[in-house]
């Protein structure tokens, strides 16, 4: 099915091509509505090739246009053609649309095996409002490439092989030095249950962290233990299995009151037996080098305009680091999974580590060239001061307490317990999603749970309303007239498919997040003005309730693809 655009599109291109001028004509959305609801603004760029003004050239191309759909034409200001459709024409469209619905993104896009890496969250480590972003943004990203037809993975791509494990292992040591994963004699099987909890582990890392900075001494151990566990200390592994078990449980715990899941659990370990073959391919071809003790391998280019500094195959001290990890990894995503497509949902500032990545794979054929690979970085979420946001005695907040510190802002404003988890969840989301990806923003919790304005609560509470309405109105027959209806509504309404499209392309949620409010506050304006549950008129009521139910079909589809969960009363 062809989109509006579409259809005008062709409409002019042929009248243009009777007025004598060999050019497709583009159509896009009028974003004053008073000048009609569809415009075309290419014949000023024709005003040079055929030399003449683009008013006359735009008179020219509308003379010729013959179409029952197009309800009026006219030529606007240096040469706009402003285009209004017919209620006839509209009525007939929407209802096809909203049949055929869920396959018209798919079949503008073009299909690829995609893989987003998203979350980033360490073993070992609690989830703090640094995760927040990755996990919303990766998980929304995810969805819309599934929604397209895309066949794609979300994988967490763990931290769980790098120093910190070799900190949380020293910790360990210390504090439980008789464990048998310290036993350099012992041969047998080791324990199935797990020597530290959840608590522990939250305990360990960050006092055994502060003391590797303020003692070399203990950051060597920690470095040292670290090797010996990336080369096989069968002890340190056991244990290790079991830090990573407990930490998943809690990972997994906080990820899902986000409303995101993850296909794929794997993290920087399970490509930890391919590190060696990858060290090795750059050694037997002389492409690796050392520099001041470490493994390096160049990416520089002639055309760069600035230094780039070598891609770190492995550490002065022999042991990998998270470039090696990374790199393993994205060969195996081509190799294992087929992937023609990953993209990197990560804070802005490891841009060039990725540009280092994707260079270095290529630059080496180690994945094809004509692969797909994106850097999606994101900024900061900030207090207001400005500055990353912190707990009140100015220590990185967790996750889970800031999404307590939400619920606490949303129960202020919703005195209902069984809708208060969604209310809070919507207002944490929806604040993260509806900033363009790249930019920092201020998050103001009170702000972000308000009923009104552009929030997350505001959505849920229009699409309520608008089931609610549903509810109320017994099942009517009639034929869809959208003369009755509120026009701009329709229209937004089969915008739906190419949003979903440019946010796609873009890899910006926060486009879904515009649609969404725009068409709710259109709908809660016709609401207002216009009694749907008491009118007389059948075919009317008819038509409005049809309304009223494709804003529900489309508001309920984008708060999916935002991962905010819907509820059908408040």
């Amino acid at each position: 099915m062809q989109f509006i655009t579409e259809i005008l599109s062709d409409i002019l291109t042929k009248a243009s091509k009777k007025a004598n001028y060999d050019i497709t004509l583009s159509v896009t959305p009028c974003e004053l509505e008073s000048l009609g609801d569809y415009q075309c603004v290419d014949a000023l760029g024709l005003a040079k090739v055929y030399h003449k003004s683009p008013v006359n050239i735009a008179q020219d191309i509308v003379s010729q246009v013959d179409d029952k759909i197009i309800k009026s034409i006219s030529v606007a200001g240096p040469g706009y053609i402003n285009i209004t459709i017919s209620e006839e024409f509209l009525s007939h469209y929407i209802v096809e649309y909203m049949k055929e619905l869920d396959g018209l993104a798919s079949s503008h896009v073009q299909k690829k095996k995609t893989i987003i890496d998203y979350g980033g969250a360490n073993v070992a480590k609690p989830l703090h409002v640094g995760h927040l972003r990755s996990a919303n943004i990766g998980e929304s990203i995810k969805r819309i490439c599934k929604y397209v037809g895309n066949d794609t993975l979300g994988d967490v791509h763990l931290g769980d092989w790098g120093l910190q494990m070799g900190m949380v292992i020293l910790g360990i040591k210390r504090e439980q030095p008789s464990l048998v994963y310290f036993d350099k004699n012992f041969n047998g099987e080791y324990p199935k249950t797990s020597p530290v909890s959840l608590s522990d582990l939250e305990r360990i890392y960050p006092s055994i962290s502060k003391e590797t900075k303020e003692n070399p001494d203990t950051l060597k151990e920690a470095k040292d233990i670290t090797f010996a566990l990336q080369h096989g200390h069968k002890g340190y592994f056991a244990l290790w299995e079991h830090i990573v078990e407990t930490s998943k449980k809690d990972l997994k715990a906080n990820y899902d009151a986000l409303n995101v899941h993850f296909d794929l659990w794997l993290g920087e370990s399970d490509t930890r037996d391919d590190y060696d073959k990858v060290i090795d391919f750059f050694v037997k071809n002389n492409y690796a080098y050392e520099s001041e003790g470490a493994l390096v391998v160049d990416i520089k280019e002639e055309n760069d305009t600035k230094e780039m500094p070598p891609f770190m195959l492995k550490k002065s001290d022999g042991s990998v680091l998270y470039s090696t990890t990374d790199l393993a990894t994205l060969i195996e995503r081509y190799k294992k999974y087929n992937a023609e497509k990953v993209v990197y949902v990560v804070d802005n500032r490891q841009e060039l580590h990725f540009v280092s990545l994707f260079r270095v794979a290529k630059k080496y054929n180690l994945v094809p060239k004509d692969m797909e690979l994106v850097f999606a970085g994101f900024g900061t979420m900030n207090g207001k001061d400005g500055k990353p946001y912190k707990t009140r005695d100015g220590g990185v907040m967790k996750l889970k307490n800031l999404i307590e510190e939400v619920k606490k802002s949303a129960e202020k404003k919703n005195s209902d317990e069984s809708t208060l988890d969604a209310v809070a969840v919507s207002a944490l989301k929806y604040a993260d999603l509806s900033i363009m990806r790249t930019k920092d923003y201020i998050f103001d919790p009170d702000k972000f749970c308000a009923f009104e304005g552009k929030t997350g609560p505001y959505l849920l509470y229009s699409l309520t309303r608008a089931k609610s309405i549903l509810r109320k109105v017994e099942k009517l027959k009639g034929e869809f007239n959208a003369s009755f209806c509120d026009k701009k509504i329709l229209l937004t309404l089969t915008n739906f498919a190419s949003t979903i499209i440019s946010a796609y392309n873009s890899l910006s949620p926060n486009i879904l997040c515009d649609y969404a409010y725009n068409l709710a506050n259109d709908f809660n304006s016709f609401y207002a003005k216009t009694s749907i549950i008491n009118e007389k008129d059948v075919n009317k009521k008819y038509s409005m309730c049809l309304q009223t139910e494709f804003v529900v079909i489309i508001l309920d589809k984008i708060l999916n693809l935002l991962a905010i969960n819907t509820l059908d009363k408040m």
